[in-house]
């Protein structure tokens, strides 16, 4: 009936704390990716949970990518993707299951409340998106409309496939009387190489979303992101955020100039040249 997927990059601590249970209780096959972890992680999730699929990739393909290498898996009615910083019961997931057994034929995904402060007792309801940290699939209808889009490494690749869901005709329900408590930024061991890459591919992936979608024009042209972006880094007062924009406005331009996602080799454009700590540096 299910089979859930969850990605991993250096998070088998907090996979294990938050999805170990869930994993152990053995309710449902579970997959782990290992998106080419550099802590060890896979060694250490194979040896923790040998009742699981472990796939282990030889390089790091983003959120996206490794997402429909587990997806591709699937063999059941329904696919869960969860993030490794969620916590899920077996009870909460039947909940979410039955939601989706019983819902209209058009509906194609389903997203749980990931904060206490967003459960409300009523039905599921129609969505334009819900949060990547947790989403419900049933596999044919995701299957007929295709899975996430692979020019994506991180970020907004869940809006890209809402959108595509919508344009299909199909419909995404948020479940408010489900909670799946997410841990929020903890799926991965923070660094400033690791935010480098992650506020670059933000930068690249919001100009490419809205220019594939036909919406680059005004404030979101990359023209326009990659100058705010960077007006952004010169003007705050927080090291950390000029950092920030810095990187997100390189990844604007990237775009700008016709640069990918990725490198012809496979792996993500990472900026090697900035894996700097958090200083006084500027655009």
């Amino acid at each position: 009936m299910l089979t859930i997927i969850t990605i991993s990059y250096n998070s088998s601590q907090i996979l294990s704390h938050c999805l170990g249970p869930l994993i152990d209780s053995k309710a449902y096959p579970f997959i782990i990716i290992d998106n080419a972890s550099t802590d060890g992680s896979a060694t250490t999730l194979l040896n923790r949970f040998p009742q699981a699929t472990i796939i282990s990739l030889p390089k790091n393909i983003g959120y996206g990518r490794a997402a429909n290498v587990g997806l591709n898996q699937v063999k059941t009615e329904y696919g869960l993707l969860l993030n490794p910083d969620l916590t899920a019961t077996p009870e909460s997931i039947e909940r979410l299951l039955n939601h989706a057994r019983s819902d209209t034929a058009n509906a194609i995904a389903w997203g749980p409340a990931s904060q206490e402060q967003d459960v409300v007792q009523s039905p599921p309801e129609s969505a334009e998106w819900i949060s990547g940290c947790a989403m419900l699939f049933n596999m044919k209808k995701l299957r007929e409309i295709g899975l996430f889009d692979e020019n994506i490494f991180l970020f907004f690749e869940e809006t890209d496939l809402c959108s595509r869901i919508r344009d299909a005709g199909g419909e995404i329900r948020f479940c408010p009387d489900v909670l799946f408590q997410h841990m929020l930024g903890q799926a991965s061991t923070p660094s400033s190489a690791i935010e480098w890459m992650k506020n670059w591919h933000y930068g690249w992936s919001r100009c490419y979303y809205f220019d594939k979608r036909g919406l680059g024009e005004g404030k979101r042209s990359p023209k326009r992101q990659y100058r705010l972006y960077r007006w952004k880094s010169i003007i705050s007062t927080d090291s950390r955020k000029r950092i920030k924009y810095k990187a997100q406005a390189q990844g604007a331009r990237a775009f700008i100039a016709g640069e990918k996602a990725f490198l012809p080799d496979g792996s993500p454009q990472e900026r090697p040249g900035h894996k700097t700590s958090y200083t006084a540096d500027t655009a």
